[in-house]
């Protein structure tokens, strides 16, 4: 392939990255500009609700294959059977055609009995137009979980981007076309733009399959001649199929699970905020904030999801070859990315809440919230690496189980503490602690002591941790002294934004600097991730 000379997980890691975040910006864009289409919190609640149904529903059905395909694909092209790898993925991909045809039409027929049972009857016009985003991500899902397996990142980095530019755009304009129309058509309206995006993504990743194909065929053709030659049997499509639903079936469990406790929240927040004795459209406001910050919480764990993707197939390609040393290596560096990227944001949500949600458009009250769930990244990012490290030793099922007691958890929680007045919406955020806890204690057990993958947590933590205290010492005071100076002037947006960009590049500077004193990035583990990030780094003297 010519673009399959294989990226490290430190590159994979990189690209995917660098998508999520454009994504993940272009979505905090999005959230304040839909929120005051919809006319604040209350509004955004009706949207979200249809979303979450959406995204159960996706999971539910999708959400396994297109890591069994990056598996199966990665473990069929290391043994030599490249041409079975092909057959993998398309057969995943037919069976995903006729899943995601089936649950769009069933999705569409009881739009109406689903916003009732949701509590938010107004949702249904946006759950039966977001139905049909259901066959094409689908359909998508396959062909990126195919260029994952084959370790090459950019179809599925590039139609994340530009999927998401029209998501936002349609998005955008439909909602302003009929927001006259009510609240229920500017909801539709923005699940109609979903679907758009979707399927413009789809367009992408179908072109690079077809851009890649003659080197895949060439790839195969050798192949055969070298399998006969050393005797390699070929792998039966029955194996396949087995491998493929072996695969998916537990992966598709964990994320039905795990958005499913994220269906739980949404239906229960509010109904428990009614019960707590708050007023409906103060109980919808809630909700929707509390929605609106997990929009914030999800950017940092875009990007462990990228890693994810990444470390996946990494690691089943040394376990498939039973290399355990490499297995708790490239697990271990995960997790090193993983905190150094993740702990540096968990403090800057905390010391900077009040100026991000002021800049975002997201209010000026809400923001103890953000500061409140800053630190459920870390958990929910290692949970999910430690997912991928299990499913990529075979043990499929493992963090599956562990999740379903994370969702009895939470519903548990959320339905003693959010009732409570004094602590009301809080009291999801006290249940994602708790939840999160017990899988990552349980996964860390499997992973250690029965797989005998070592990682060493404290050796790759502390350094990350003493570098956001230094980068917070350094960047929270400067940012109090341009606020200070500038509000001699003025208080406004421009005043606010005019401190902060300083702030983050002072920040970013400071963390980096004290990383690399401590050791933390060397040289080597910059140009696995990217030479020409060591080589400008060296330009503009950061580095030797």
């Amino acid at each position: 392939m010519d673009n399959s000379k294989k990226q490290s997980v430190g590159a994979g890691f990189l690209i995917l990255s660098a998508a999520s975040i454009a994504v993940k910006l272009m979505s905090l864009v999005f959230v304040p500009v839909i929120r005051s289409c919809l006319g604040g919190d209350a509004g955004y609640s009706v949207y979200s609700t249809a979303y979450s149904v959406y995204a159960f529903i996706y999971v539910l059905t999708t959400a396994g294959f297109p890591v069994a395909i990056s598996k199966l694909v990665t473990e069929l092209t290391v043994t030599k059977h490249s041409e079975e790898a092909e057959k993998a993925f398309k057969t995943a991909r037919t069976f995903l055609i006729i899943i995601g045809a089936f649950f769009m039409a069933l999705m569409g027929i009881f739009a109406k009995p689903i916003a009732r049972f949701m509590n938010n009857e107004e949702s249904w016009a946006g759950i039966l137009c977001i139905a049909p985003t259901l066959l094409i991500c689908a359909i998508l899902s396959a062909y990126r979980g195919y260029f994952q397996g084959r370790k090459n990142m950019i179809p599925t980095a590039s139609s994340q981007i530009i999927e998401q530019i029209v998501h936002v755009a349609v998005s955008i304009l439909l909602v302003v076309l009929l927001k006259s129309k009510g609240i229920i058509w500017a909801v539709a309206g923005a699940s109609i733009g979903t679907a758009v995006g979707a399927l413009v993504a789809l367009l992408i990743v179908m072109y690079f399959y077809g851009k890649n194909k003659p080197n895949v065929n060439a790839v195969i053709i050798s192949e055969r001649d070298l399998r006969e030659k050393e005797g390699i049997l070929p792998v039966s499509t029955s194996s396949i199929i087995k491998k493929i639903f072996y695969y998916s079936l537990p992966i598709t469990l964990s994320s039905a699970v795990q958005y499913g406790g994220d269906l739980i929240d949404n239906k229960m927040i509010k109904s428990r905020l009614l019960d707590a004795g708050f007023a409906e459209f103060e109980s919808k406001s809630m909700h929707g904030a509390f929605m609106a910050m997990r929009q914030l919480i999800n950017v940092p764990v875009a990007l462990v999801t990228a890693l994810c993707i990444s470390v996946l197939p990494a690691v089943a390609s040394a376990y498939a070859v039973k290399n355990i040393k490499k297995v708790s290596e490239r697990a271990e560096y995960g997790f090193k990315l993983c905190y150094t990227v993740s702990i540096p944001v968990i403090a800057a949500m905390i010391a900077f809440a009040q100026p991000i949600y002021k800049l975002l458009g997201y209010g000026s009250t809400n923001y103890p919230l953000l500061m409140a769930a800053a630190g459920s990244v870390l958990l929910l990012g290692t949970m999910h690496l430690q997912s991928s490290v299990l499913q990529g030793v075979n043990r499929m099922f493992t963090s599956s189980v562990f999740l379903c007691l994370c969702v009895v958890i939470k519903a548990v929680s959320n339905y003693f503490l959010v009732v409570i007045p004094g602590i009301n919406v809080y009291g999801a955020v006290i249940a994602t602690y708790i939840s999160y806890l017990i899988p990552v204690l349980l996964n860390h057990y499997v992973i250690s002591k029965k797989e005998r993958i070592k990682i060493s947590f404290m050796k790759i933590i502390y350094r990350p941790v003493a570098a956001s205290v230094a980068m917070i010492i350094v960047s929270l005071p400067i940012y109090l002294l341009l606020r200070f100076l500038l509000g001699l002037i003025g208080d406004g947006y421009f005043m606010t934004l005019i401190a902060f960009v300083p702030t983050v590049l002072a920040a970013v500077a400071v963390y980096f600097y004290v990383m690399r004193k401590m050791g933390a990035l060397t040289d080597d583990e910059l140009d696995e991730i990217s030479p020409k990030i060591t080589k400008l780094l060296k330009r503009v003297h950061l580095i030797r």
